[in-house]
């Protein structure tokens, strides 16, 4: 890559809706984020006030910063992203009203296992496809919209907002599908509930928010992840979970740690592919999610930011790793490709875990449906993002010595 193109953006094209809307929504473009302008307006909408602990506005703060000054907004992205801060604000009220009025929600939850592993090695075809056995109860897409009832007749309304958001994400960017298809009734990834605290990788994957995120790197995490326990024991007091809860995210990989300490007793599942193949795929990514809110991205620097990141997480999580290795299994994303139920069932074993015929029924049919580039193959190029072979190779040279089998 020449220095002059690490510089140019790269326009994304829209179909005629998303041209229409951004017309109508224009003056949305010059609207700042403003902390209390977005509170009252959840304030008003719920006629609640209570937040409960007020730890989120300062990362709330610092990130809403960021994005106001670093990123460009298409005004339809303006518009549905101002809409996901007060509706995570709302989410936020009706929790705290009704922890109050349940004692029966902060009780302690089962025991987690944790998919983890840099972006792009299995991980979530992994989490859907042990979701679909009896023992696991995963984060569903729609539960992360709407994760406690927003009304005082204890309903959810999350299903129909999740299908609408993800019916909209399709058409405004229908790349996108091809590389991760998003449901709402699939699971998810819990690291999107926590954006209801601004403490979540999520923000760095689709704004440009450099100094938020070194910020975050430096924070003691504990308090985001009690904040995730508290959403998920809603979720545990709507749909209890049978025996373990399944989460599933890169992000955790740089604070296991601070996870474990709130989380404790869980295992994890690492896991593993060659990061030449993970690095394109993951720059590809990021590049596509820029597109439901902003009008192009800049290729380079997704290059240069995800392969410092990435680097990081390898290195907190190794080190962890390497002082509480039997909580860990390692996985080989070859061989979840190659033979996913007999991955499960081995995966099983590790955990201790019985593997029934019916688990073998149950994985059979989950993989006959959602086979491999179901919604088109995604293609993707290193070069596109200032990269190469030996830089990946280089920058992540003890993670090929240490897990050469593996890769």
């Amino acid at each position: 890559m020449s220095p002059d193109a690490r510089y140019k953006s790269s326009e994304f094209s829209f179909p005629i809706g998303v041209r229409i809307a951004n017309a109508m929504l224009s003056s949305y473009t010059d609207r700042p984020l403003v902390i209390e302008e977005l509170i009252n307006e959840a304030k008003e909408s719920t006629g609640l006030s209570d937040f409960g602990t007020e730890f989120w506005r300062e990362p709330m703060a610092l990130a809403l910063k960021d994005i106001n000054e670093n990123t460009n907004f298409h005004p339809l992205g303006a518009f549905l992203y101002r809409k996901k801060v007060v509706q995570n604000l709302v989410n936020r009220l009706w929790a705290q009203y009704w922890i109050k009025e349940d004692n029966s929600i902060k009780k302690d939850l089962p025991p987690a296992v944790l998919i983890t592993g840099l972006q792009r090695t299995g991980t979530t075809f992994l989490q859907r496809l042990l979701g679909a056995l009896p023992e696991f109860r995963g984060v569903i897409s729609w539960e992360i919209v709407n994760p406690v009832p927003t009304s005082k007749k204890k309903t959810y309304h999350g299903k129909k907002l999740a299908w609408v958001g993800h019916k909209a994400l399709n058409y405004i960017n229908p790349e996108f599908k091809a590389i991760h298809a998003l449901n709402h009734d699939s699971l998810d990834e819990e690291v999107a509930l926590m954006e209801h605290c601004f403490m979540s990788s999520i923000l760095e994957a689709i704004f440009d928010t450099p100094n938020y995120s070194r910020w975050l790197e430096e924070q003691d995490q504990k308090p985001a992840y009690e904040d995730l326990k508290m959403w998920l024991q809603l979720l545990n007091w709507r749909m209890p979970a049978k025996h373990h809860f399944l989460l599933k995210s890169p992000h955790h990989m740089e604070y296991l740690d601070d996870f474990s300490t709130v989380f404790p007793n869980t295992r994890i599942i690492h896991m593993h592919r060659d990061p030449v193949e993970t690095m394109a795929s993951y720059c590809s990514m990021m590049h596509y999610s820029k597109k439901m809110f902003q009008p192009s991205s800049k290729p380079y620097e997704i290059g240069q930011h995800w392969l410092r990141k990435n680097k990081r997480l390898v290195k907190y999580c190794q080190a962890y790793k390497d002082e509480n290795q039997d909580q860990f299994v390692d996985v080989k994303y070859k061989d979840l490709v190659k033979d996913p139920i007999l991955t499960a069932q081995n995966i099983y074993k590790e955990l201790g875990l019985t593997w029934s015929d019916e688990h073998t029924q149950l994985a059979k049919a989950y993989c006959i449906e959602h086979k491999k580039n179901k919604y088109g193959k995604h293609v993707y190029n290193l070069e596109d993002y200032g990269l190469n072979d030996r830089i990946i190779k280089d920058a992540f040279s003890s993670y090929y010595e240490q897990y050469e089998d593996y890769l």
